[in-house]
């Protein structure tokens, strides 16, 4: 025979400290992605990336809505504090993948520039036109 405890159901801030854990962990994992310039690995975790960010935030959208507005207490401001730290780390790596790539693009940008002024020019008015056939061939 076995005893049942009491149904305790699980703090929200355990459950969206799990997800955000699987975010963070997703972020390094881009970010090695990144460094390797494995363009097609990191088409394959955005999904899940997307939707990870996703729930993380609507979690604390329901959490903020449904639970009083009083402070938190023992373990569970504990839970919140790591939960906060875990949002940080998640901030900081994001923002320094995006730099990375938005500087990747502007240099592929620059390349171009330099390649086919005329066509890949910032604000040139006398553009040329596209010729049938010929482009370049570049992954994301």
């Amino acid at each position: 025979m076995t005893h049942n405890g009491p149904n305790r159901t699980e703090h929200p801030a355990h459950t969206v400290r799990a997800m955000a854990q699987q975010l963070l962990e997703l972020l390094r994992q881009e970010t090695l992605l990144l460094t390797q310039r494995n363009h097609g690995g990191l088409l394959e975790i955005l999904p899940e990336k997307e939707a990870l960010a996703r729930r993380i935030s609507q979690s604390l959208r329901d959490f903020r809505r449904n639970e009083p507005s009083s402070e938190p207490a023992g373990r569970d401001w504990e839970s919140w504090v790591d939960l906060k730290e875990i949002l940080l780390q998640i901030e900081a790596l994001n923002d320094a993948n995006g730099r990375y790539i938005a500087d990747l693009l502007s240099v592929h940008q620059e390349l171009l520039s330099i390649m086919v002024p005329q066509t890949y020019g910032r604000g040139t008015p006398n553009a040329l036109p596209a010729l049938k056939g010929c482009g370049l061939s570049t992954e994301a």
